[in-house]
């Protein structure tokens, strides 16, 4: 009995003891920076712990001789990260559209910790400034009939900005039907047809049906529309 006691007697010791507070920082410089230009770097303590635009470091009131507690200070320098992350998102999208990797490879170029990137592409999803399955449909329904590119091709390029397969199947679906893939193939094969002028038979049917599979169009398509150009028999 008197082991439980003094047990319970230590433990309520424990709960009780007041818990130790972090000290106070204190912002000891905002230098104004010749690059990048409009940027200041903050320091805390004499040690760097932001770099941000002027603006946003003025917004959040962040100038020399504040004292702050570490939770304040850290989600003050959260918030200037997210705001500098956002404004840079929003040029790269001001420029044209792009995929949600697109963005998240451009903010870490440009040195942004992850948990702010997710932060900023949370928001602009939210938005609806970013959407992969628009951007697919998009860029299969204008570069397929602009550059003449099957599916295949069309996949391998999306999968480079990071669109995910079954977005990309969605696309196609939605923006390239058979009939309009046997279209794009065909016109791709006369434009061809006038560089080769010079091949005829086997060769020119084989020189065309090379043409067509690396422009990404399926091996039926490319067959079908070989057989209905009387140029290649």
């Amino acid at each position: 009995m008197t082991e439980r006691r003094t047990a319970r007697n230590i433990w309520s010791r424990r709960a009780a003891a007041p818990k130790v507070s972090l000290p106070e920082r204190t912002i000891t410089q905002v230098e104004p920076l010749k690059r990048p230009r409009g940027y200041s770097a903050v320091y805390v303590d004499g040690e760097p712990a932001l770099t941000a635009p002027t603006k946003i470091v003025a917004g959040l009131g962040l100038w020399p001789g504040r004292i702050m507690r570490p939770d304040d200070l850290q989600r003050t320098i959260a918030q200037a990260q997210e705001a500098d992350a956002l404004a840079q998102a929003l040029k790269l999208l001001a420029a044209c559209d792009r995929t949600e990797m697109e963005i998240r490879r451009g903010l870490t170029r440009r040195g942004f910790p992850q948990p702010t990137i997710a932060t900023v592409l949370d928001r602009l999803r939210d938005r609806g400034l970013i959407d992969d399955h628009r951007y697919a449909k998009e860029y299969v329904r204008t570069q397929g009939a602009r550059r003449a590119l099957g599916p295949a091709a069309l996949r391998a390029k999306l999968a480079r900005v990071g669109v995910a397969p079954s977005t990309v199947d969605a696309a196609l679906a939605e923006e390239m039907t058979e009939a309009s893939q046997r279209e794009l193939a065909e016109a791709a094969a006369r434009k061809r047809l006038s560089s080769l002028r010079k091949v005829s038979g086997v060769a020119l049917r084989s020189r065309l049906y090379a043409f067509l599979l690396n422009r990404g169009f399926d091996y039926e398509v490319a067959a079908e529309v070989l057989e209905g150009l009387p140029e290649t028999e």
